[in-house]
């Protein structure tokens, strides 16, 4: 079998890793050759150091971006371009026809249905009449702020509120009426979301006299548990559905995870790919109302971060997605539900043009 040469952007991202180990266990086990070429903005990105080969490219919203993934590709004649990097997304899935030209499949959903899930704003009036989204107010100024933040209960209940446009947990904050600022110094770490209605008040106050007001969703705070659902999809009909519990998170990435066959998110997370007709890989985020419905959060149209809970559960989703793209027949998908995932860290070592790593082994008796 001749070797597969993938494109697979995002070297630097938390989750590169996990998806990089999914493409090549997957590759291992139907005995064929795989070269993964990568790219990053940052340099000194961990990922060049795993995959065969590495460029520095611009961020995915300037002008060259485009002009530099192709001519990477003229170069390397990849078979298949994957990105993991949430602002190369849209300008890669407008541009399949011009990497087509280079002999080139992008692995990603139509650009439609990208631009829709990017605008969470779009997203929740969407999905509001099919009661999948919590309560929220979309708001431009601090006036209009003010009024949603009391329109949902504010100061009774906690709010949150976050940008119509972000990325991981940029933007977002939780009001709490009862978030002290010694608190917050003393008993949490800098990364906490936890803010009260003053001290965001003021910040945005600041941001709009200096015309930097960001289009917000003002929201109902979810009080219940947290789910990512990981889905395999081909023009809107999900092939595999996998919800997972977010047991514990640290800035926004899961650190454990279970995997549980929640009949009910399934549905939700299945209906919502099918109205938007996706494609590959994607992941939802849901979370539990106070009243006991789940809410959907966010949906992003790429590989989560934490895919490779799924792979250690017998679900390579990063794998089938490149076997999609090929045109090539998709193996049942038995899925060991109730396994756990937990992260550690681990490191790669470099010296010059050498590098390695250390693993220890040891017996658990």
């Amino acid at each position: 079998m001749n070797e597969l040469r993938i494109f697979f952007t995002g070297a630097g991202s938390p989750g590169f890793n996990g998806i990089l180990k999914g493409f090549r266990v997957g590759a291992k086990e139907e005995g064929r050759k795989i070269k993964v070429i990568t790219a990053d903005m940052n340099p000194d990105a961990y990922g060049f150091h795993l995959a065969d080969k590495g460029y520095v490219i611009p961020p995915g919203n300037v002008d060259n971006f485009l002009e530099k993934m192709l001519e990477i590709c003229d170069k390397e004649k990849p078979r298949l371009l994957v990105s993991g990097v949430d602002p190369e997304l849209l300008p890669l899935a407008k541009a399949k026809p011009d990497f087509r030209r280079y002999g080139v499949e992008v692995v990603l959903s139509d650009w439609k249905a990208i631009e829709l899930a990017q605008d969470k704003g779009k997203l929740y009036d969407f999905f509001k009449p099919y009661g999948f989204v919590p309560e929220y107010k979309r708001v431009k100024n601090v006036k209009e702020f003010k009024e949603a933040a009391n329109s949902l209960g504010y100061p009774e209940k906690p709010v949150c509120f976050k940008p119509v446009f972000s990325y991981g947990m940029r933007g977002f904050r939780i009001m709490r009426p009862d978030a002290d600022k010694v608190d917050l110094l003393f008993k949490y770490k800098p990364s906490s979301a936890f803010i009260n209605f003053s001290e965001a008040l003021e910040i945005l106050k600041q941001a709009e006299t200096q015309g930097k007001f960001p289009d917000l969703l003002v929201m109902e705070y979810l009080e219940g548990k947290e789910y990512t659902v990981d889905l395999l999809a081909r023009k809107g009909k999900s092939l595999v559905t996998i919800p997972r519990e977010r047991v514990v998170t640290k800035e926004g990435i899961s650190t454990v995870a279970k995997l549980e066959k929640n009949k009910e998110i399934i549905e939700y997370a299945e209906t919502i790919t099918e109205k938007l007709g996706f494609d590959y890989c994607i992941n939802m985020q849901f979370r539990y109302s106070s009243d006991g419905y789940p809410k959907l959060i966010e949906v992003q149209p790429r590989f989560a971060g934490t895919t490779i809970a799924c792979i250690g559960a017998g679900a390579n989703l990063p794998y089938l997605a490149l076997k999609l793209a090929l045109g090539e027949k998709i193996p049942e998908v038995k899925v060991k539900w109730g396994t756990v995932m937990k992260r550690f860290w681990d490191e790669v070592f470099v010296l010059g043009e050498k590098q390695w790593f250390y693993g220890i082994k040891f017996d658990v008796k």
